[in-house]
């Protein structure tokens, strides 16, 4: 037969086949030309029989025909770049064919291409759980985690390839992995990590025929600022893995031909680390001589170099050579002063910080020139300095800790706390302006810290006047210093004239928050209530801080019914709301032991500690209630001793160890947590006195025990709501006291 024939059958066999799986379009359908009878070439030819298969095609076979026709439309639109359509197709064909690991790439593909990337992440994972151990899918999954920041996800997909059976560890995909790896652990500070990754990559750039690496791999490699020889080094040496970080500096400086720059600093520390002293300085010497120095750390380790060869007492003289030689470094020339400074050559180093500050504001020198002054007892001086830097950072918490260590020594100086004040009164005598906005944070920062509440406050007071824009952070700080003073009614004043500020709607939601705290502590629940219902009405949607602080209010004032149900409602609606909701739970289950439910208390806890055995606050508060009721005692002392081994300073956990070895008989041992407790500034509490009453009536110590019970009292009473059970209980202990005592005297003076 003539090929064009042979050709012409061909091109009939595929029309025939595609118009068996293709869907017709809406036009066409019903109306094939080869539905229903024989197949004729020309119209007197004698007709085909048509074909009657042996096995006919089942619902199975057509609808994997019809996906394969599908995935092949979906294949000749990307071919002519109509992507659009070819995704179209592709997500046809998985839907009739699901589970398909090559549809699924397509339709990847597809997406990324028409920068779907939310789509093409589905898919990824979808893929992922088709085939766990398909590891370059794996890693594009673990890509695309990074660009979305999803750094955990990423870590699990990019684990989970490197991991997998199927990748060989000997490949240049493993080294890539790797190299993925240790970019976003050395990013988070895993540095262990990052430096296990570095290990393959490092090993196979000095062995590419090891890995079978192909020369664009390992330029990728190279150039990647990431996985560089000089950053591969600089991670080795924060794990302190001396000999890889050597190998990896020197060739970072084989491939720089011996110019100096940062690997010198790199080789520096490297040396110090391996104690070889002597080959550290000349590498810092080396890059000094670079003039490439940025910061301060090639300095302290200069100072620590000399400090080890027992050369400090030269430090100056050798950073006055580096100022001559590069006279425009201003961190040399800083560190030159504070070298001065630790010398005592207070004028030289004057002189320094002085020309610092010419050429603009510097942290540094403002703190410099402080501590000089403050050698010098010149409190304006140091005043005008040291708050210039205070107000740049007064909001960052904590504080920087040159700046913190400042703060402290001034805190404990009362000379100069009066003479700061005395100073900033006179400048505001006509009243408060801008530029004394920075001295009046600092003063009130200082004198709030020597617990001089009254003169804090007035000087918070006088900075809102000095620069209202900062209002909102300024009746912060004083509300703030009210409620750490126990002043809650002058906290909830402060908090209110905050809330009522035309100027400070944006915060007014917070202010309520902190004015229904501060109402509660000062023992207005209603009002609390209220101010925390405008709060919430200000928030649509709502959120969990102000939906926790409502039930707590009813917790502390101890209305636990309707606490119950809050707490309840709250758990509902915010489950995974985390601190809140664990804090909710305990709560609540302390709310079911106050109403007298203590099983619903109990399988809180213990439901919380199956999920979370290591935690010590479910620890101490299940072993304390166990303890309470007498139940599950050795148990009980395991859990509570876990608590205050973790945290041998908590009054709370103390207490509970003293109360279960109470219950179980060991009185002494008991009276010694106790005492320890209440020898804590937090540990000034009515029910701990209450247990240590307990343990020396145990032991038959009466003038002891009256007098932890009389103390239990006079804390109880003090309370804004007093728990009127434990008053009755303590008061009823100290009568049958009383009362046995007398008995006893009444028993000794009988006749015989």
């Amino acid at each position: 037969m003539a090929r064009p024939l042979q050709e012409f059958a061909l091109a009939m066999s595929v029309v025939v086949v595609f118009s068996s799986v293709l869907p017709a379009a809406e036009e066409d359908r019903g109306s094939s030309v080869f539905e229903g009878r024989p197949y004729q070439l020309q119209r007197l030819d004698e007709p085909a029989p048509l074909l009657v298969p042996v096995n006919p095609r089942t619902v199975e076979l057509d609808q994997r025909n019809t996906a394969a026709a599908w995935f092949m439309t979906g294949r000749l639109h990307q071919q002519r770049e109509r992507f659009a359509e070819a995704l179209k197709a592709y997500e046809k064909s998985a839907a009739i064919q699901p589970g398909s690991i090559e549809i699924i790439r397509a339709m990847i593909d597809m997406a990324l291409r028409l920068n779907q990337g939310e789509k093409a992440l589905k898919y990824a994972i979808d893929a992922v759980k088709l085939d766990p151990d398909d590891f370059q899918l794996l890693r594009q999954l673990g890509v695309e985690m990074v660009r979305g920041r999803k750094l955990d996800q990423a870590i699990k997909y990019l684990e989970q390839a490197r991991n997998s059976p199927k990748l060989k560890e000997l490949s240049g995909f493993y080294v890539l992995i790797n190299r993925d790896l240790g970019i976003i652990y050395k990013g988070l500070g895993e540095i262990e990590k990052a430096a296990d990754a570095y290990e393959i990559v490092l090993s196979a750039l000095l062995d590419p025929n090891k890995y079978g690496l192909d020369r664009r791999t390992r330029d990728e490699l190279q150039k990647h600022k990431s996985t560089s020889y000089e950053q591969i080094g600089q991670v080795f040496l924060q794990a302190k893995r001396n000999d890889r970080a050597l190998t990896a500096l020197e060739m970072a400086s084989t491939q720089r031909n011996g110019k100096p720059g940062g690997i010198n600093y790199l080789l520096a520390q490297l040396y110090f680390q391996k104690e070889d002293y002597t080959a550290a300085q000349k590498q810092i010497d080396i890059f000094f001589g670079s003039k490439l120095v940025k910061g301060r750390g090639p300095y302290r380790l200069l100072q620590q170099i000399l400090v080890k060869t027992e050369q400090e007492d030269s430090l100056a003289t050798r950073l006055e050579e580096l100022v001559k030689n590069d006279p425009t470094n201003r961190e040399v020339k800083a560190f030159l002063a504070e070298a001065y400074l630790e010398q005592d050559r207070l004028e030289e180093a004057e002189e320094i910080f002085t020309a610092t500050l010419k050429d603009g504001p510097s942290p540094a020198a403002y703190l410099g020139l402080a501590q000089i002054y403050r050698r010098q007892m010149k409190a304006a001086d140091l005043l005008e300095n040291i708050s210039k830097f205070y107000v740049q950072v007064w909001q960052q918490r904590p504080l920087p800790e040159p700046l913190a260590t400042e703060l402290e020594v001034l805190q404990k100086d009362k000379t100069f706390q009066d003479d700061f004040l005395k100073i900033i009164r006179e400048q505001t005598t006509d009243g408060a302006h801008a530029e004394h906005f920075g001295k009046l944070l600092f003063v009130a920062e200082v004198v709030e810290g020597a617990e001089r509440t009254e003169d804090a406050a007035e000087l918070y007071r006088l900075a809102l006047k000095a620069n209202p824009a900062q209002a909102a952070t300024v009746y912060r700080a004083l509300g703030e210093l009210f409620m750490a003073a126990e002043l809650y009614t002058e906290a909830a004043a402060v908090y209110r004239e905050a809330a009522d500020k035309p100027l400070l709607q944006g915060a007014k939601p917070d202010n309520l928050l902190r004015l229904a705290l501060a109402l509660e502590l000062s023992g207005e629940t209603d009002p609390a209530l209220e101010a925390l219902a405008d709060a919430i009405k200000l928030v649509p949607g709502g959120h969990p801080l102000l939906a926790f602080r409502e039930a707590w209010i009813y917790y502390h004032a101890h209305r636990m019914t309707a606490a119950a149900k809050k707490f309840e409602s709250f758990i509902a609606k915010y489950p995974k709301s985390e601190p809140w909701t664990k804090q909710a739970k305990f709560s609540l289950s302390a709310v079911y032991v106050q109403l007298g439910d203590f099983k619903r208390g109990e399988d809180i806890l213990e439901k919380f500690l199956a999920e979370n055995p290591d935690d010590i606050g479910v620890n101490n508060d299940l072993g304390y209630l166990y303890a309470d009721q007498g139940k599950n005692l050795e148990k009980a002392r395991k859990m509570i001793q876990k608590a205050v081994d973790a945290e041998p300073e908590n009054a709370a956990y103390l207490d509970s160890l003293g109360w279960v070895l109470f219950k179980l008989g060991n009185y002494k041992e008991a009276i010694s947590w106790l005492t320890k407790a209440t020898d804590l500034e937090t540990g000034n509490d009515a029910t701990i006195w209450e247990h240590l009453g307990d343990c020396y009536n145990a032991i038959k110590d009466a003038r002891e025990a009256k007098k932890a019970w009389n103390k239990a009292l006079e804390l109880v009473k003090e309370d804004t709501h007093p728990d009127e059970e434990l008053i009755k209980r303590v008061e009823e202990k100290l009568k049958t006291q009383k009362s046995d005592i007398g008995k006893v005297k009444s028993e000794s003076t009988d006749e015989p």
